[in-house]
Protein backbone atom coordinates (compact mmCIF):
# COMPACT_ATOMS: atom_id res chain seq x y z
CA UNK A 1 0.00 0.00 0.00
CA UNK A 2 1.44 3.51 -1.17
CA UNK A 3 1.55 6.88 1.07
CA UNK A 4 0.56 10.12 -0.85
CA UNK A 5 2.76 12.98 0.18
CA UNK A 6 1.17 16.03 -0.91
CA UNK A 7 2.93 19.78 -0.46
CA UNK A 8 0.58 22.82 -0.77
CA UNK A 9 2.32 25.73 -1.42
CA UNK A 10 1.47 29.48 -2.78
CA UNK A 11 2.19 28.57 -6.06
CA UNK A 12 2.28 25.07 -6.89
CA UNK A 13 1.52 21.68 -5.38
CA UNK A 14 3.80 18.46 -5.36
CA UNK A 15 2.65 15.23 -4.99
CA UNK A 16 4.45 12.04 -4.62
CA UNK A 17 3.41 8.42 -4.19
CA UNK A 18 5.77 6.74 -1.92
CA UNK A 19 6.39 3.10 -0.48
CA UNK A 20 9.12 1.82 1.46
CA UNK A 21 11.97 5.09 1.47
CA UNK A 22 11.26 5.20 -2.37
CA UNK A 23 9.39 7.97 -4.79
CA UNK A 24 7.50 5.71 -7.11
CA UNK A 25 5.32 8.31 -9.09
CA UNK A 26 6.16 12.36 -8.61
CA UNK A 27 3.99 15.09 -10.10
CA UNK A 28 4.22 19.28 -9.91
CA UNK A 29 0.67 21.30 -11.06
CA UNK A 30 -0.12 25.06 -10.95
CA UNK A 31 -3.65 23.99 -10.78
CA UNK A 32 -5.74 25.45 -7.33
CA UNK A 33 -8.10 23.05 -7.90
CA UNK A 34 -5.97 20.39 -5.18
CA UNK A 35 -9.04 17.84 -5.34
CA UNK A 36 -8.61 17.48 -8.50
CA UNK A 37 -4.91 17.29 -8.78
CA UNK A 38 -4.84 14.80 -6.21
CA UNK A 39 -7.33 12.55 -7.86
CA UNK A 40 -5.83 13.11 -11.46
CA UNK A 41 -2.62 11.77 -9.63
CA UNK A 42 -3.79 8.84 -8.24
CA UNK A 43 -6.19 8.05 -11.66
CA UNK A 44 -3.07 8.70 -14.21
CA UNK A 45 -0.68 6.24 -11.78
CA UNK A 46 -3.65 3.56 -11.00
CA UNK A 47 -3.11 3.96 -7.58
CA UNK A 48 -5.52 1.28 -6.00
CA UNK A 49 -5.07 1.34 -2.51
CA UNK A 50 -3.70 4.16 -0.29
CA UNK A 51 -2.57 3.55 3.60
CA UNK A 52 -2.35 7.61 4.30
CA UNK A 53 -2.72 10.68 2.93
CA UNK A 54 0.54 13.37 4.53
CA UNK A 55 -0.14 17.00 4.05
CA UNK A 56 2.53 19.81 4.31
CA UNK A 57 2.76 23.42 2.72
CA UNK A 58 0.82 26.55 3.72
CA UNK A 59 -2.18 25.69 2.18
CA UNK A 60 -2.53 22.27 3.86
CA UNK A 61 -5.92 22.59 5.24
CA UNK A 62 -7.09 23.75 2.60
CA UNK A 63 -8.01 20.26 0.78
CA UNK A 64 -10.95 18.26 1.72
CA UNK A 65 -9.81 14.19 1.55
CA UNK A 66 -12.67 12.85 3.40
CA UNK A 67 -13.82 10.53 0.05
CA UNK A 68 -10.69 8.44 0.31
CA UNK A 69 -11.25 7.32 3.72
CA UNK A 70 -8.01 7.35 5.13
CA UNK A 71 -6.02 8.12 7.93
CA UNK A 72 -4.65 11.76 6.88
CA UNK A 73 -1.41 13.39 8.55
CA UNK A 74 -0.40 17.23 8.56
CA UNK A 75 3.16 18.02 8.84
CA UNK A 76 3.72 21.31 9.77
CA UNK A 77 6.08 22.84 6.98
CA UNK A 78 9.23 24.09 8.92
CA UNK A 79 9.61 19.92 9.99
CA UNK A 80 8.99 18.90 6.38
CA UNK A 81 11.62 21.43 5.33
CA UNK A 82 14.34 20.04 8.03
CA UNK A 83 13.65 16.63 7.70
CA UNK A 84 13.02 16.52 3.64
CA UNK A 85 17.02 18.71 3.63
CA UNK A 86 18.88 16.06 6.04
CA UNK A 87 16.84 12.92 4.63
CA UNK A 88 17.85 13.64 0.58
CA UNK A 89 21.59 15.19 1.82
CA UNK A 90 22.42 12.39 4.08
CA UNK A 91 23.57 14.67 6.73
CA UNK A 92 22.78 14.66 10.70
CA UNK A 93 22.49 18.32 10.50
CA UNK A 94 22.29 21.17 7.66
CA UNK A 95 20.80 24.53 7.10
CA UNK A 96 17.99 24.15 4.82
CA UNK A 97 17.51 27.02 2.26
CA UNK A 98 13.87 26.36 0.96
CA UNK A 99 13.66 28.25 -2.31
CA UNK A 100 9.60 28.08 -2.47
CA UNK A 101 7.75 31.64 -3.97
CA UNK A 102 10.27 33.43 -1.72
CA UNK A 103 13.00 31.31 1.02
CA UNK A 104 12.94 29.81 4.29
CA UNK A 105 15.93 29.46 6.11
CA UNK A 106 15.17 26.05 8.57
CA UNK A 107 18.67 24.92 10.56
CA UNK A 108 18.15 21.65 10.87
CA UNK A 109 19.79 18.93 13.83
CA UNK A 110 19.39 15.17 14.33
CA UNK A 111 16.24 15.02 12.89
CA UNK A 112 14.67 16.65 15.83
CA UNK A 113 15.82 20.10 16.26
CA UNK A 114 14.31 22.76 13.67
CA UNK A 115 14.87 26.34 14.10
CA UNK A 116 13.51 29.06 12.12
CA UNK A 117 16.45 31.31 11.42
CA UNK A 118 14.18 33.78 8.53
CA UNK A 119 14.46 34.13 5.15
CA UNK A 120 13.65 36.46 2.36
CA UNK A 121 10.75 37.43 -0.24
CA UNK A 122 13.23 36.31 -3.04
CA UNK A 123 12.69 32.99 -4.48
CA UNK A 124 11.16 30.97 -7.42
CA UNK A 125 8.25 33.98 -7.46
CA UNK A 126 10.65 36.59 -8.52
CA UNK A 127 12.20 34.63 -10.83
CA UNK A 128 10.00 33.48 -12.84
CA UNK A 129 8.24 37.03 -12.73
CA UNK A 130 10.49 38.90 -13.51
CA UNK A 131 11.55 36.40 -16.57
CA UNK A 132 8.23 36.83 -17.60
CA UNK A 133 7.97 40.64 -17.39
CA UNK A 134 10.84 41.42 -18.94
CA UNK A 135 12.00 38.80 -21.81
CA UNK A 136 8.60 36.59 -21.92
CA UNK A 137 9.63 33.13 -20.81
CA UNK A 138 6.83 31.86 -19.17
CA UNK A 139 7.64 28.45 -18.50
CA UNK A 140 10.10 27.31 -15.92
CA UNK A 141 11.59 24.70 -18.99
CA UNK A 142 11.74 27.72 -20.78
CA UNK A 143 14.28 29.74 -17.88
CA UNK A 144 16.31 26.54 -17.46
CA UNK A 145 17.03 26.70 -21.44
CA UNK A 146 17.76 30.01 -21.67
CA UNK A 147 20.10 30.43 -18.56
CA UNK A 148 22.52 27.73 -20.23
CA UNK A 149 23.00 29.96 -22.99
CA UNK A 150 23.44 33.44 -21.30
CA UNK A 151 26.70 35.27 -21.07
CA UNK A 152 26.63 36.80 -17.22
CA UNK A 153 29.72 39.44 -18.70
CA UNK A 154 26.64 41.53 -20.71
CA UNK A 155 25.02 41.66 -17.71
CA UNK A 156 26.68 42.14 -13.87
CA UNK A 157 29.66 44.67 -12.72
CA UNK A 158 32.28 42.24 -11.38
CA UNK A 159 35.93 42.54 -10.00
CA UNK A 160 37.55 41.86 -13.13
CA UNK A 161 35.61 44.44 -14.73
CA UNK A 162 37.30 47.34 -12.16
CA UNK A 163 40.92 45.96 -11.52
CA UNK A 164 43.79 43.80 -12.95
CA UNK A 165 45.15 42.90 -9.35
CA UNK A 166 44.76 40.03 -7.80
CA UNK A 167 42.56 40.34 -4.41
CA UNK A 168 43.77 38.03 -1.96
CA UNK A 169 39.88 37.52 -0.18
CA UNK A 170 37.75 38.05 -3.03
CA UNK A 171 37.76 35.91 -6.12
CA UNK A 172 37.67 38.53 -9.79
CA UNK A 173 34.37 36.93 -10.65
CA UNK A 174 32.28 38.54 -7.49
CA UNK A 175 29.47 40.36 -8.40
CA UNK A 176 29.67 43.76 -7.51
CA UNK A 177 26.68 44.93 -8.63
CA UNK A 178 23.65 42.42 -10.15
CA UNK A 179 22.60 43.93 -13.61
CA UNK A 180 25.52 46.49 -12.82
CA UNK A 181 26.24 46.49 -16.48
CA UNK A 182 23.72 45.77 -18.78
CA UNK A 183 24.40 46.08 -22.74
CA UNK A 184 21.90 47.25 -24.40
CA UNK A 185 22.55 44.04 -27.40
CA UNK A 186 22.22 41.51 -23.98
CA UNK A 187 20.09 39.01 -25.18
CA UNK A 188 16.94 37.56 -23.71
CA UNK A 189 19.61 34.34 -22.96
CA UNK A 190 21.95 36.72 -20.92
CA UNK A 191 18.77 38.57 -18.65
CA UNK A 192 17.63 35.47 -17.37
CA UNK A 193 21.20 34.10 -16.61
CA UNK A 194 21.65 37.73 -15.10
CA UNK A 195 18.36 36.97 -13.23
CA UNK A 196 19.05 33.29 -12.01
CA UNK A 197 22.33 34.84 -10.93
CA UNK A 198 20.93 37.54 -8.96
CA UNK A 199 18.09 35.23 -7.15
CA UNK A 200 20.63 32.83 -6.04
CA UNK A 201 22.96 35.27 -4.77
CA UNK A 202 20.93 36.79 -2.63
CA UNK A 203 19.56 33.26 -1.23
CA UNK A 204 23.20 32.37 -1.25
CA UNK A 205 24.56 35.22 0.70
CA UNK A 206 21.71 35.18 3.14
CA UNK A 207 22.93 31.43 4.20
CA UNK A 208 25.72 32.81 4.55
CA UNK A 209 25.34 35.36 7.06
CA UNK A 210 23.21 33.09 8.90
CA UNK A 211 25.95 30.66 9.42
CA UNK A 212 28.31 33.20 10.34
CA UNK A 213 28.01 32.69 14.60
CA UNK A 214 26.93 28.99 13.39
CA UNK A 215 29.26 25.52 13.56
CA UNK A 216 26.93 24.60 10.90
CA UNK A 217 28.27 24.62 7.28
CA UNK A 218 26.55 22.71 5.30
CA UNK A 219 23.37 24.16 3.30
CA UNK A 220 20.79 22.01 1.75
CA UNK A 221 19.34 24.18 -1.24
CA UNK A 222 15.54 22.53 -2.01
CA UNK A 223 13.15 24.19 -3.95
CA UNK A 224 12.24 23.28 -7.97
CA UNK A 225 14.62 26.66 -8.80
CA UNK A 226 17.17 24.64 -7.25
CA UNK A 227 17.48 22.54 -10.08
CA UNK A 228 18.69 24.52 -12.51
CA UNK A 229 21.84 23.46 -13.63
CA UNK A 230 23.74 27.03 -13.49
CA UNK A 231 22.89 27.33 -9.87
CA UNK A 232 25.86 25.08 -8.73
CA UNK A 233 28.08 27.37 -10.55
CA UNK A 234 26.56 30.30 -8.68
CA UNK A 235 26.68 29.02 -5.20
CA UNK A 236 30.77 27.71 -5.33
CA UNK A 237 31.23 31.52 -5.63
CA UNK A 238 30.03 32.05 -2.26
CA UNK A 239 31.35 28.66 -0.68
CA UNK A 240 35.08 29.99 -1.75
CA UNK A 241 34.25 33.77 -0.03
CA UNK A 242 32.32 32.36 3.17
CA UNK A 243 33.72 28.65 3.68
CA UNK A 244 30.46 27.03 3.30
CA UNK A 245 29.44 24.00 1.84
CA UNK A 246 26.19 24.18 -0.47
CA UNK A 247 24.37 20.77 -1.34
CA UNK A 248 21.95 20.25 -4.18
CA UNK A 249 20.33 17.08 -3.42
CA UNK A 250 18.70 14.76 -5.90
CA UNK A 251 15.16 15.56 -6.39
CA UNK A 252 15.34 18.98 -4.53
CA UNK A 253 11.64 19.50 -5.71
CA UNK A 254 10.37 17.16 -3.91
CA UNK A 255 12.23 17.54 -0.22
CA UNK A 256 9.46 19.35 1.45
CA UNK A 257 6.72 16.48 0.55
CA UNK A 258 9.10 13.54 1.35
CA UNK A 259 10.15 14.82 4.70
CA UNK A 260 6.92 15.37 5.60
CA UNK A 261 6.68 11.68 4.89
CA UNK A 262 9.95 11.13 6.53
CA UNK A 263 8.93 12.71 9.52
CA UNK A 264 6.36 10.56 10.57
Amino acid sequence: MSIIGIDIGSSTTKIVEYENGKVLNKAISENKNYEFVLSNFINQNNIKEIDKIVVTGINAKKINLEKYNVPVNIVEEFIAIGTGGLYLSKKKKAIIASVGTGTALIRAENGKEFKHLGGTGVGAGTLTNLCNRFVYAKSFDEIIELSKKGNLSNIDLRIADLTDENIKTLPPELTLANFGKLKEDASKADIVTGLVNMVFEVIGMMTAFASINDSIKDVVLIGNIASIPVVKDIVKKIEKTHGINFIIPENPQYAVVIGAIESL
